[in-house]
C-alpha cells in the first residue's frame, strides 16, 4: 500500500474531530440538528484551516442515509463515497480553473434536475472569488432562489474579491488561524498515534513556521520526518526551516537585562556559528521584546504560544518597561539600516551596543523580581493598609495629636523659603535623642550673628552661618587665579550652609540614632519643594515629579498637581511609582493622585530656577565687586558680559 501523507491520512471525517473553528462548528451542528438549514454558505479563511474539510462534512451531514444530523454514520454508502471523493450527487469545483463564464452557465445547466443519488445535490467551488463578474452574475439567480434539493458551498482565501451581491446571499463563516498551542497539541497526538520520536521544542518550531495553517504544520511535520530519518529533533527541524535559535535570541535579553557586554558578545559570536539572517535575528528580538511589553502591562495575558513562557515571566519581572520600549525601537531601526552596514554582523552588533550605550539612567524602580500574574488590587491594598496604620495611631497616647487637613479645597500656603538665606527646611525629618535614658540635647542658637570671643568650642550655627570670603587674588592680570577664584566662590554659593560639626550630631553609637526618621505628617505643601531633592528620583519619573506642585494631603492620601506643559510624559505608571517611593521614604503606606492643570508655583522646579537666580546673582555681585575686575575694569576699559556668567555657572 502507498504512503498517505498526514495531511489526507489525519483529515477530520465529522465534526467532533476538527480542530479549532468552534464558533463555526457549533453554528452547523445546532443548524443541523434543528432542521433550520440555509441555501448557500461561504467559509472564508486562510490556506490550511479546514474550509474545503467543514464543506465536505457538511455534505456528508445532509446525504447520510440515516438522515439529516451533524452525526453522520459513516458507514453508508453515501458518507463512504463522499470520503472517497467520488459521490455523484457532490460536485467539486475549482474556480481558479474554471473561471469563463461560460463554465459557470454548464456548471448550472443540471441544477433543476433532482439529485441521482443522495437527498440534496450540493455545488461545492473553491477558490470562489477567482471567478470573473461575468461569472458571478450568471451564478446570482441561481445563487439567490435554487431548487430545493441544491445547496451551494463556497470556499475562499479572499472573500474581499468576491462581490457584495454574493456575499449578501450566503451565510458567512470566517475560520481563524490556528493558535501555536493548538497546532503542537494536535501535532503531538498525530506523532504520538503514529509512535514517531520527537522533542517538544521540534513541535513548536513546527507549530511556528505553519503560521496558523493545520495543513501547512503537517505537511512541515511529514518533511521533519523524512529529514529526521525517522524521527523530529529540535536541531534537525531548525536546519530544515533555517531559522534563528530562539533560546539565543533570549540569552541576548538576559545579557540585557544583566547589563552584561561580556554575556551579550558572547550570545552573538554562538549566533554567528549558524550563520543566521541578522534581518531575521533583530525581527524575532523585537517580537520577544514586544511579547515582554505587553506582559509587564497585562501580566494575565503572559501566555506560552512559544513554548517560552517561563523565560517570558522571568524578563518581564526583570526589565524596566522604559529599556524594553527603548529596545525594541532599536532593533526596529536596526532591521531598517542593516543593508546600510558595512556587513550584517557588524550592525547587529552595533544594534546591541547602542541598547547598551542608550539605555535609560537611574530608573526610579527597576523591577527585580518575577512578575506576578495580576497586580490589579495593589493601589487598593496599601489604601487599605494605610486606613488601619491611621487607626492605630489614632487609639494610641501618642496619636491623638491633631493632624493637618490639607485637603485640595483648603490647601496651606506657605511661602518658598528663599534659597539666599538656607535651603528650604526638611519638615518631615527629626532626630532621635542620643540615648533613651538622658536628656535631649538643646537646640542650637539660629541668630546669625557671628559668635563672641572665646566661644571657638560651642558649635557652629547650622542655618545662617555665612562661609568665610575668600581674599582677592594678588597677581593682576592673572586669569587662572581669578577663574579659580571665581570657581570657589560660585562653589560656596552653590554649597549652602555649612553642616553641622560632629559635636551637635547625636551619638550614632546608641540604637536610638541610627537613622533619621522621617514624617509624613509634617509634609506640607511649602515643604514639598525641598523633600523631593531627597527622594532621588531620576529617569522620566524625575521629569514628571520635578514639575508637580502639592496641592493637599489627608492622612496618608497624597494629591498633586503636574504642570500641564508635561503631560504629555505622564502615565498612571508613574503615580504608583512615586506612591512607592514615597513610601519607602516615610516608611508608611503612601497614597498619591496627580491631576493635570496650571501649577501655582510650589514645585521643584520652581525652586531650583529661584535658586538658581540667586545664585546667579550672587556670582554676579562677587565677580563685579572683585578688585581684580575692577582694575580691570578700570584701566584697560574691561566689560564684564553677564551672558558669560551665567554659562560658567551653568557648566560648573
Amino acid at each position: 500500500m502507498s504512503y498517505q501523507v498526514l495531511a489526507r491520512k489525519w483529515r477530520p471525517r465529522l465534526f467532533r474531530e476538527m480542530v479549532g473553528q468552534e464558533h463555526v462548528l457549533q453554528a452547523l451542528i445546532n443548524a443541523l440538528d434543528n432542521g433550520r438549514l440555509h441555501h448557500a454558505y461561504l467559509f472564508a479563511g486562510t490556506r490550511g484551516v479546514g474550509k474545503t474539510t467543514i464543506a465536505r462534512i457538511l455534505a456528508k451531514c445532509l446525504n447520510c442515509e440515516s438522515g439529516v444530523s451533524s452525526e453522520p454514520c459513516g458507514q453508508c454508502l453515501a458518507c463512504t463515497e463522499i470520503a472517497e471523493g467520488r459521490f455523484v450527487d457532490l460536485i467539486e469545483v475549482d474556480a481558479a480553473s474554471r473561471t469563463k463564464v461560460e463554465d459557470t452557465r454548464e456548471l448550472l445547466e443540471n441544477v433543476q434536475y433532482a439529485p441521482t443519488k443522495g437527498r440534496y445535490k450540493v455545488y461545492l467551488i473553491d477558490e470562489v472569488h477567482m471567478l470573473s463578474n461575468s461569472s458571478f452574475n450568471a451564478l446570482l439567480k441561481t445563487l439567490e432562489e435554487p431548487p430545493p434539493h441544491v445547496k451551494f458551498l463556497l470556499a475562499t482565501t479572499d472573500p474581499q474579491k468576491l462581490p457584495v451581491t454574493v456575499l449578501s446571499r450566503c451565510l458567512q463563516f470566517n475560520l481563524k488561524n490556528m493558535s501555536p498551542e493548538r497546532v503542537v497539541e494536535h501535532l503531538r497526538f498525530v506523532l504520538e498515534q503514529e509512535m514517531v520520536p520527537f522533542e517538544e521544542g521540534a513541535l513548536w518550531l513546527l507549530g511556528r513556521a505553519a503560521d496558523g495553517s493545520m495543513r501547512d504544520a503537517m505537511s512541515l511535520t511529514d518533511q521533519a520526518i523524512a529529514f529526521g530519518g525517522g524521527k523530529i529533533s529540535e536541531s534537525e527541524v531548525r536546519a530544515m526551516l533555517g531559522s534563528i535559535d530562539t533560546g539565543l535570541v533570549w540569552k541576548l535579553l538576559q545579557a540585557l537585562a544583566e547589563e552584561s557586554a561580556p554575556a551579550l558578545f558572547a550570545a552573538v559570536e554562538e549566533l554567528a556559528q549558524q550563520a543566521p539572517d541578522y534581518s531575521a535575528a533583530l525581527a524575532e528580538l523585537a517580537n520577544n521584546l514586544h511579547r515582554i511589553a505587553v506582559a509587564q502591562v497585562l501580566p494575565q495575558s503572559a501566555d506560552n504560544a512559544l513554548g517560552d513562557g517561563e523565560r517570558l515571566r522571568d524578563l518581564a519581572g526583570r526589565l524596566a518597561p522604559e529599556n524594553v520600549q527603548l529596545y525594541y525601537q532599536m532593533a526596529l531601526l536596526a532591521r531598517r539600516d542593516l543593508p546600510l552596514a558595512p556587513d550584517p554582523r557588524s550592525g547587529f552588533e552595533m544594534a546591541l551596543l547602542r541598547m547598551l550605550a542608550f539605555r535609560p539612567q537611574g530608573v526610579a524602580d527597576v523591577p527585580r523580581a518575577r512578575l506576578q500574574a495580576d497586580s490589579g488590587g495593589e493601589v487598593a491594598a496599601r489604601e487599605s493598609a494605610a486606613q488601619e496604620m491611621n487607626s492605630t495611631r489614632a487609639e494610641s497616647p501618642e496619636g491623638k495629636k491633631p493632624q493637618p487637613d490639607l485637603t485640595p479645597a483648603e490647601p496651606t500656603a506657605e511661602p518658598i523659603p528663599s534659597p539666599a538665606l538656607a535651603p528650604a527646611p526638611v519638615a518631615p525629618l527629626e532626630q532621635a535623642p542620643a540615648s533613651a535614658s538622658g536628656p535631649a540635647e538643646p537646640p542650637q542658637p539660629t541668630g546669625s550673628q557671628p559668635p563672641a570671643p572665646g566661644s571657638e568650642d560651642r558649635p557652629a550655627d547650622p542655618v545662617h552661618t555665612a562661609p568665610e570670603p575668600e581674599p582677592p587674588a594678588q597677581a593682576a592680570g592673572d586669569k587662572a587665579a581669578l577663574r579659580e577664584q571665581l570657581r570657589r566662590q560660585v562653589a560656596e554659593v552653590e554649597a549652602g550652609p555649612a553642616p553641622a560639626p560632629e559635636a551637635s550630631q547625636p551619638d550614632k553609637s546608641t540604637p536610638s540614632a541610627e537613622k533619621p526618621k522621617a514624617r509624613l505628617d509634617a509634609l506640607t505643601p511649602g515643604s514639598w519643594p525641598a523633600l523631593y531633592s531627597q527622594l532621588g528620583v531620576s529617569g522620566i519619573l524625575h521629569s514628571i515629579a520635578f514639575h508637580l506642585e502639592l496641592v493637599g494631603r489627608r492622612d496618608n492620601i497624597l494629591s498633586f498637581i503636574l504642570d500641564e506643559s508635561y503631560s504629555s510624559l505622564y502615565d498612571e505608571v508613574h503615580q504608583r511609582r512615586l506612591a512607592d517611593l514615597l513610601g519607602d521614604f516615610f516608611q508608611q503606606p503612601v497614597t498619591v493622585h496627580i491631576q493635570v492643570g496650571q501649577v501655582q508655583g510650589q514645585t521643584p522646579a520652581h525652586l531650583a530656577a529661584a535658586t538658581r537666580e540667586e545664585r546667579l546673582a550672587a556670582a554676579r555681585e562677587a565677580l563685579s565687586s572683585d578688585p581684580l575686575v575692577r582694575e580691570l575694569q578700570q584701566e584697560l576699559g574691561a566689560e564684564l558680559l553677564p551672558d558669560s556668567v551665567e554659562s560658567l555657572v551653568e557648566t560648573e
